[in-house]
Parts: C-alpha cells; structure tokens; sequence
C-alpha cells in the first residue's frame, strides 16, 4: 500500500500554487498596459489620392504616391483599424490644399505645409512629414 502511494505520487506532476499563477497573470497584465499606455512614435507607408479638384480640371497627378508619415500616439490607440494596412490611405482635398495659392498646374509644397494641411484634413496625432520633403502637385 506504502508502494502504490509512492508510485502514484511519481506520475502525478507538480503544479505551482494557485496563487502564483494568479500573481503572473496579473503582472503580464499590468507589463501589457504599462507598455501600451505610453506614446509611442510609428512610422507608416500611406498611399496617396486626390479628390475634389477644381472646376475644369480633370486629372491630379502627385510627385509621390506614397508618403511616410510619422505618429505620435499611445500604444492602445496604434491598435486601432486606422492604423491598419488596408486603411492606410490618405485622402488630399486638392481644393483646400491650393486654396490660398495663386493659379497654376504645378504646385509644390514642402513637408512641413503637407503636415500641417494633413493635422488639419483630420490627422491630429500626425508628428511629421519623412518623405518625400518636398511634393509637387500637376493638375490638368
């Protein structure tokens, strides 16, 4: 009887205390949000469209279809669908962006004015323009 005690003691495995592993889920919970509650700086490729050109006009054309923008944003609001791959599209209302300019078929605009239309048109959390620096603008 002695022996079949001991032999069933050597096939059961050890776990650890409850308490412990209580304590390690708690922790990794609290490492999860500490981590993801702090700002955050993200560069992203964005893809670039135009729309609402001006009367008469019927083509945009951009020096650069792409964009990487910069974001200064807290780690749970990175999670979020707007950061996505597929949503990575930024939308240029031509009219507003030319708006103050005088006439023409070609404009350029340096980073730091795509930036500041950008935060403008609805990306607040947007820290920086990283290429291309300067983006030209043909409209036909």
């Amino acid at each position: 009887m002695y022996v079949e005690n001991q032999q069933e003691n050597k096939n059961k495995i050890k776990l650890p205390p409850l308490a412990f592993l209580v304590c390690l889920l708690l922790s990794a919970i609290a490492w999860f949000f500490m981590n993801f509650s702090r700002d955050q700086e993200h560069t992203l490729e964005y893809k670039v469209v135009c729309s609402s050109l001006p009367e008469g006009k019927k083509t945009c054309t951009l020096s650069d279809t792409t964009f990487l923008l910069t974001f200064t944003t807290r780690g749970l609001n990175y999670l979020t669908p707007r950061f996505a791959e597929e949503n990575r599209i930024v939308d240029i209302n031509v009219n507003e962006l030319i708006k103050n300019k005088s006439k023409r078929s070609a404009y350029s605009f340096s980073g730091k004015e795509m930036c500041d239309f950008l935060r403008e048109q609805g990306y607040p959390e947007l820290k920086s323009v990283d290429k291309p620096e300067v983006v030209t603008l043909y409209i036909r």
